[in-house]
């Protein structure tokens, strides 16, 4: 038995010992000088991932597909919001005055940051959203209504040639990449077409099912084709699509669509002032999950092509594509207003 001195000499001891081991455990967890401290906190809550366009069509199912896996590999739920309107302007306006802290991000396609600022006012400032990474690549399909009872895409351009200004192709509105996709086209294949701008390309649906508009270009449309609603008689992309092997790509028939496969992407967007290791951290596991097979399958059931690019490439790219959609718009003589 220890008398009360013995007692507490040794609960000092103790206390001494406890104590220098949380000295040393507390130096060891902090982050050094060099760390972020926000990144190594993040995420801390549901990360909104806004999608400025309605549900159903490409950009949100990409967002789907990417959210439920980047979920599990950040250890917080994102969700997906779907806020349509000014042709992806209020989704973007709304990312764009969120706070910079990696909760809120954009995914948006090529016009939103490399073609429409450039042309009209929007109500956002494209500066004000900073690069993540590239998702994907989007497969260009042509599809076209039933109702014209064409089967193939020279036969729907002999009735085009035989109609000037007749047709028309549905766009997921000004300045889109679907809608410069028919303006590229048009001009390339020596056809008068008139362009249909609607909110979303999901509105575009039941005009071309009854063929009051004739052609639309958005991957949404694939599954239709393959079950026989519209007709998929063109796509641009490398090769054919394993499983429509009949349809041929643009470079087959003689096009050329101005490269608009490879600038035609989604990707994810932040705020303006995003911790560039938060930045990073979406990228790697992004990155990781393009390289997957069954992520490369699923997106491909959504026409698009996993492609990754980091922040520092994939904002060159951003660059590199608000220059040449430009200069296109000049030469096609676009006006967007």
């Amino acid at each position: 038995m220890f008398g009360r001195r013995e007692t507490t000499a040794a609960l000092a001891a103790l206390l001494a010992s406890v104590g220098a081991r949380a000295q040393t455990s507390t130096h060891t967890v902090n982050p050094s000088p060099n760390q972020g401290t926000t990144s190594a906190a993040w995420p801390t809550k549901a990360i909104r991932l806004i999608v400025p366009y309605g549900p159903g069509g490409s950009a949100d199912q990409v967002a789907r597909l990417y959210a439920q896996r980047l979920s599990v590999a950040l250890g917080q739920q994102m969700i997906v919001e779907n806020k349509p309107g000014a042709s992806g302007g209020v989704g973007a306006q709304m990312v764009a005055t969120s706070p910079p802290d990696g909760h809120t991000l954009l995914l948006a396609p090529t016009a939103i940051l490399a073609i429409t600022p450039g042309t009209r006012k929007v109500p956002y400032n494209p500066d004000d959203l900073a690069a993540v990474c590239r998702l994907s690549t989007t497969l260009l399909p042509v599809t076209i209504t039933n109702a014209l009872g064409a089967n193939t895409w020279q036969e729907f351009v002999v009735l085009a040639k035989q109609n000037p200004g007749k047709y028309w192709f549905g766009s997921s509105g000004l300045g889109t990449i679907t809608h410069l996709t028919g303006e590229v086209l048009s001009r390339a294949a020596g056809i008068q077409m008139l362009h249909s701008p609607y909110k979303t390309i999901v509105d575009a649906t039941g005009d071309i099912f009854d063929g009051r508009i004739q052609m639309v270009f958005d991957p949404s449309f694939v599954p239709y084709a393959k079950v026989g609603k519209v007709r998929l008689v063109l796509i641009d992309a490398a090769e054919r699509l394993s499983d429509m092997p009949d349809v041929p790509t643009a470079r087959e028939v003689g096009l050329d669509l101005k490269g608009f496969r490879d600038r035609s992407w989604f990707g994810l967007f932040a705020p303006k002032g995003v911790p560039p290791a938060v930045a990073e951290r979406i990228s790697v596991a992004a990155a990781q999950l393009a390289a997957s097979p069954e992520m490369k399958e699923k997106l491909l059931m959504v026409a698009q092509f996993a492609h990754h690019q980091s922040p520092t490439d994939f904002g060159r790219q951003v660059a590199d594509d608000k220059a040449y959609f430009a200069t296109l718009l000049k030469q096609l003589d676009i006006k967007l207003e």
